[in-house]
């Protein structure tokens, strides 16, 4: 049986687009569920949460596309009062009703609170299937009312098909000094990140640094002149393992010197870490890292980011 495109108006045999069909060319229109506009959770005075007005993309499923949903605003069903001695976390949620294909009790857009287990070192609880997070809420011990419950983390927003989401982490060091090179060619890690992507993504990895072979403040002294020279190695690590064809020797002399590397990696969906892998070379001075600015000249410290850069198809 074919299908009917989205836009074409129904023949006079009522064949038009199903709303199978009108789901999977939404859904095919963004890389995951999220809010789109609004949709803000915040506290009251009893045990409900407020969410504002806004529209989430929803989903059953891979499989049953997606959906877009407008929540006009209100309040979600009340949730309990806090645990007397640990704290635990609460998830907002919204979900799309469909009455005819998923047996629902109405074909309403829902708000949803799904309360957590109490903890010293809460985790936030699942949600039910087809429901879009809108915010987790730590709830502090002996809560009486929401308004005391705080975000747990950033809101989770739906991205376009191969849209950027911008800069996903970001590291700086500001340590200005010899390097932590035990001997020639031994490995030290440094720099780790850990960010999150909701669809296997296209990442594009960036270290710099300024680094030099000896600080040279007093050029009087006898081990500082202009023929020391300092080289060391820098490859990409990405969840223990080396990014190929990420690595390479920086070789810098007195002068303060600005370095850097780049790549871009594949990755799928989900929690990812990056960090920088390091050894000073058989041959040189210790490297020297510097990161101080002054009214005259702003050096960079150490920065390790990671930037989104589409879908990877």
């Amino acid at each position: 049986m074919g299908t009917t495109a989205l836009g074409v108006s129904p023949n006079t045999n009522g064949v038009g687009v199903t709303p199978l069909a009108h789901r999977k060319v939404l859904g095919a229109q963004w890389s995951n569920t999220g809010i789109i506009t609004g949709l803000d959770v915040t506290g009251r005075s009893d045990l409900r949460y407020n969410v504002s007005a806004g529209v989430a993309v929803c989903s059953r499923g891979d499989s049953d596309g997606k959906t877009l949903a407008y929540f006009e605003g209100g309040q979600t069903p009340a949730t309990r009062a806090g645990d007397p001695s640990n704290p635990r976390i609460d998830v907002v949620w919204v979900q799309a009703h469909n009455q005819v294909e998923y047996r629902d009790s109405d074909n309403f857009v829902t708000v949803g609170v799904t309360q957590g287990t109490p903890s010293a070192n809460p985790v936030a609880p699942a949600v039910p299937a087809g429901c879009t997070v809108l915010r987790r809420m730590r709830v502090p011990a002996s809560m009486t009312s929401t308004s005391s419950a705080t975000a747990n983390d950033s809101a989770d927003y739906a991205i376009p098909y191969s849209a950027s989401m911008g800069r996903l982490a970001y590291y700086e060091r500001r340590y200005e000094g010899p390097a932590n090179f035990s001997s020639a060619m031994v490995d030290y890690t440094d720099e780790s990140v850990t960010f999150d992507v909701p669809t296997d993504r296209l990442i594009e990895l960036r270290y710099r640094a300024t680094a030099c072979a000896c600080r040279h403040d007093n050029p009087k002294k006898p081990t500082e002149d202009a023929t020391q020279m300092a080289c060391w190695f820098v490859c990409f690590q990405l969840d223990g393992s080396d990014v190929p064809n990420s690595g390479g020797q920086f070789q810098v002399s007195r002068a303060w010197q600005p370095v850097q590397i780049s790549c871009i990696v594949s990755v799928s969906k989900g929690r990812h870490t990056v960090r920088t892998r390091n050894h000073r070379v058989a041959w040189g001075e210790n490297v020297y890292f510097i990161c101080h600015s002054d009214k005259n000249e702003t050096y960079s410290p150490r920065i390790l980011e990671v930037w989104d850069r589409g879908a990877a198809n």
